[in-house]
């Protein structure tokens, strides 16, 4: 379905913003100059049908240029609603002690990686201390926080993502709103950026008009009611990747930042957003090892960079990963601690729980994590073609100065390198044999998922 402003008669929401005219010389000069009056500068009428008071909704987006009132109509609207700016938050405080003292850890947990921070340490941390995308992404999960605790109430983000690059607004958006959903919590969301609509997907789109007086007839077009659709998709290239590519990476992990010579390494490249092509970057990173003291691989380290954390790049990386080692026939163990992958391991299909939750493994003989929190799991998906799967792990790893993507993926529906989806590109392991190999003896399934080299 397509954008279609509401049908209901609804409210015509006007209001006045008015200051005293300024008596200077100075002011009296400009407004001869420009032949008008000082006391019709210091009038202005707002206007904006209030189709938000029909029908059920869960997210909302006021947008429009700088100017036409959207922080006012949110302010009168929803006089009650929780907002980052009403919880007076400490800079010198770490954000696990802004959250409030009655919510649980596992739910502060759960809402800091709804908010795509994803990092532990970055938890302990003052928000002076952190950067201008985590203090945002902090700051929403203080406010969903108190929201959660408060039944009914409406949060309210003013000025959403305004000062914060356009990766890490777009995995906000795209968290924050379905963890709004799955909590039936309304969110309103005011910004004057019109290209986070179709990540934060709201159920309808307010846009505020100058009017001439609050005799002027309601404007529909100010109001759109907007039908749920796919979020925008992420195309990722996926294939193995050179050690020092951790450096990147390394910084970000939440454990140790060591990486084991052994590793084999691979990583996820973003060659497109929304099936537009994007100059290729490495955003993921997954590093697997021989398992100890049991029979096949397990994981060693996997980050995502944080402006593309709570998208599911992680989950996708990391399938694909266990489907790659799984076509040798060997099984693949993961152990993790961390919330996000524990919830999306726990929900998924291809990772069956072999060791629950807790300190040590209850069978003797086995040293796990023995401070933190983990859990065990096995991935029973389904394995990549082998062929493929051989082409892959056979070939010599790419030495960092000779390595380079395409600038553009080719759009071929069959190439178990490229996918496409709302929000984990490769989340689907492919076990069909790919199309007839080029000329070479290499597969072009392969050929695409390995980054290739260039000459020297």
């Amino acid at each position: 379905m397509t954008d279609s402003p509401t049908r209901k008669p609804s409210p015509w929401w006007t209001c006045r913003l008015q200051a005293p005219p300024s008596p200077s010389h100075r002011a009296e000069l400009v407004a001869s100059l420009f032949d008008f009056s000082p006391a019709s500068a210091a009038s202005t009428w707002l206007g904006c049908v209030a189709g938000w008071l029909y029908g059920p909704w869960t997210v909302g987006l006021i947008t429009g240029e700088s100017g036409t009132g959207k922080s006012t109509l949110a302010a009168q609207a929803w006089p009650q609603a929780i907002t980052p700016d009403s919880l007076r938050l400490a800079s010198d405080i770490p954000l696990v002690d802004l959250l409030p003292a009655k919510l649980p850890m596992p739910d502060i947990t759960r809402i800091c990686a709804a908010v795509g921070l994803s990092s532990p340490p970055a938890w302990l941390r003052p928000l002076a201390a952190l950067s201008t995308g985590q203090r945002f992404r902090a700051r929403l999960a203080c406010a969903l926080a108190h929201a959660t605790l408060s039944p009914g109430a409406t949060l309210l983000i003013d000025e959403f993502a305004t000062g914060v690059d356009q990766p890490t607004a777009r995995a906000a958006a795209t968290s924050l709103q379905a963890f709004c959903r799955q909590s039936n919590i309304p969110l309103v969301a005011v910004t004057s950026r019109d290209d986070l609509t179709d990540w934060l997907n709201p159920d309808w789109l307010a846009s505020p008009a100058l009017i001439p007086g609050p005799d002027a007839p309601p404007i529909p077009s100010t109001f759109t009611r907007r039908s749920l659709r796919p979020r925008p998709a992420l195309t990722l290239r996926l294939g193995r990747c050179h050690r020092t590519a951790w450096d990147l990476f390394r910084h970000h992990h939440y454990l140790k930042s060591s990486l084991a010579r052994s590793a084999l390494c691979l990583g996820a490249w973003l060659v497109a957003v929304n099936h537009q092509p994007v100059p290729p970057r490495q955003i993921a990173f997954s590093a697997w090892i021989n398992a100890l003291g049991k029979p096949g691989y397990r994981e060693h380290r996997t980050v995502v960079l944080p402006p593309w954390q709570g998208l599911g790049v992680g989950g996708a990386l990391a399938d694909w990963s266990a489907s790659l080692l799984a076509s040798t026939g060997r099984p693949v163990w993961s152990t993790t601690g961390h919330p996000g992958l524990l919830a999306s391991r726990t929900r998924s299909p291809r990772w069956r729980l072999v060791r629950p939750l807790g300190m040590v493994n209850p069978e003797p003989g086995r040293r796990h994590a023995t401070c933190r929190l983990t859990a065990g799991f096995r991935y029973i998906g389904p394995a990549l073609h082998l062929p493929l799967a051989r082409a892959i792990l056979n070939r010599p790893r790419p030495h960092p100065r000779t390595r380079s993507i395409p600038t553009s993926p080719r759009p071929n529906s069959s190439n178990p390198s490229l996918a496409s989806s709302p929000t984990a590109p490769a989340s689907s392991p492919p076990s069909a044999p790919p199309a007839s190999p080029p000329a070479g003896g290499r597969s072009g399934a392969a050929a695409a998922i390995c980054p290739p080299r260039t000459p020297r």
